[in-house]
């Protein structure tokens, strides 16, 4: 099989979209005693800071949304007394004495403290679905704040058209507040936040799919009870593979069989530990993070350090081991070219989406001047793995191009 030169072409313009291969360091810093949250985009580094410390309430800009999560990083607490006197919801007393407490899980966002107590549709926790979108709220829940004021809160009614309404007071019915906000007006994000003792609504997060990772201190299971922790939670519909104990080099030759799971929490706290002997963070060996981006492109992400509270500064490594395919009809995906730059040996892994579609694979100099032919015209099926060694070459900038049946797909190669 022959390259066309239109072909050519069309890879060396399409080539620098897709030529990031590079480990890059990066960190971000939620600052002194974790006191912000950061949200990160994996594909250009930008980094969101907001505070983590002035939010209770975290809403859900979906209308379809029953979620409600809390503040459990800033010492936010919900619980529930029994208590369904909603009617009388100003001068409803509660048994303070015999509470239980409601926590955020992390199987996904909408894993909240609100609606831990849901038995399924029409019952979604803290209210039960009436009807033509409407979910109307049956209980009064105790909310404890982050300065240790206990408030009495009953999320009223949320409906489909956007509006949701909620009422918040002192456990003596005294500083009623009742709220009604447009989950519309933040139709752009993923949550919009609420301060209780201030009764301010604050819109803090970039767009919804501007970030991939949001930096936070979060109260989650830690050995046998819950403790605040600081680390990474991933936004909506990313898969991410946790491999722990596999060395960092195998585990990105290997990405491709790894399962993707969607839990919010699969990085989480638990790559780095506090040794109380030295007073010194661990940073865990052979353990790396492999999760796709927004644009679908594969990363490989490796925690490095952490100055603790301190400052707040976790340090990492990140690189792009395989990028989208080039137009959603190639049958090449999951395009890994490792390492690059290289000395020598060059790996490739890729996967062949087509049964035994003939693939040329070669390495053309900066002239256009074919310099490898690693494949010519071969018949490949399922995931390809081919290591080239290309210590002969000289030191400089190559293009790979792989070309399978129509479709083609470009790859910037540094011999150093």
């Amino acid at each position: 099989m022959m390259i066309k030169k239109i072909t050519l072409i069309t890879a060396l313009v399409s080539l620098f979209q897709f030529s990031n291969a590079q480990v890059v360091s990066d960190s971000v810093t939620l600052g002194s005693g974790y006191a912000n949250q950061v949200f990160y985009q994996l594909s250009t580094g930008t980094k969101t800071s907001a505070s983590n410390q002035d939010w209770d309430l975290q809403f859900f800009s979906s209308l379809f949304s029953a979620s409600i999560r809390v503040n459990s990083g800033a010492g936010v607490e919900l619980y529930y007394g029994n208590s369904t006197d909603t009617t009388n919801f100003a001068t409803a007393t509660i048994d303070t004495s015999s509470l239980t407490i409601m926590r955020d899980g992390y199987a996904t966002w909408e894993n909240d403290a609100f609606t831990t107590q849901q038995t399924g549709h029409p019952n979604y926790g803290w209210g039960s679905y009436q009807g033509l979108g409407n979910i109307v709220g049956f209980k009064v829940y105790i909310i404890k704040l982050s300065s240790g004021v206990l408030k009495k809160i009953w999320m009223k009614e949320f409906r489909t058209s956007g509006m949701l309404t909620f009422s918040v007071a002192n456990l003596d019915g005294s500083g009623l507040v009742t709220k009604t906000l447009n989950r519309s007006t933040y139709s752009t994000k993923r949550h919009f936040y609420y301060d209780v003792e201030n009764d301010a609504v604050l819109d803090s997060e970039p767009a919804k799919t501007s970030w991939e990772l949001v930096f936070r201190t979060y109260s989650d299971m830690a050995g046998p009870q819950f403790y605040n922790v600081t680390g990474a939670l991933s936004n909506y519909d990313l898969g991410i593979s946790e491999a722990r104990g596999i060395d960092v080099a195998t585990a990105k030759t290997n990405f491709s069989t790894y399962t993707l799971d969607s839990a919010i929490n699969v990085i989480g706290y638990d790559w780095k530990s506090f040794n109380n002997m030295t007073f010194q963070w661990n940073i865990e060996d052979s353990l790396s993070y492999i999760m796709k981006d927004y644009n679908g492109d594969v990363y490989q992400l490796i925690f490095t350090g952490t100055s603790g509270s301190s400052t707040g500064k976790m340090y990492f490594t990140k690189e792009a081991i395989a990028y989208a395919s080039v137009n959603e009809n190639s049958p090449v995906a999951n395009l890994g070219v490792f390492p690059n730059p290289t000395t020598g040996v060059l790996n490739i892994n890729f996967e062949l989406i087509n049964a035994n579609q003939e693939t040329s694979i070669v390495l053309m100099d900066v002239n256009g001047r074919i310099v490898r032919t690693i494949s010519n015209g071969n018949s490949f099926q399922g995931f390809i793995q081919i290591s080239e060694d290309i210590s002969d070459l000289n030191q400089g900038v190559y293009f790979l191009i792989i070309q399978s049946g129509e479709s083609l797909i470009t790859k910037r190669i540094i011999k150093q």
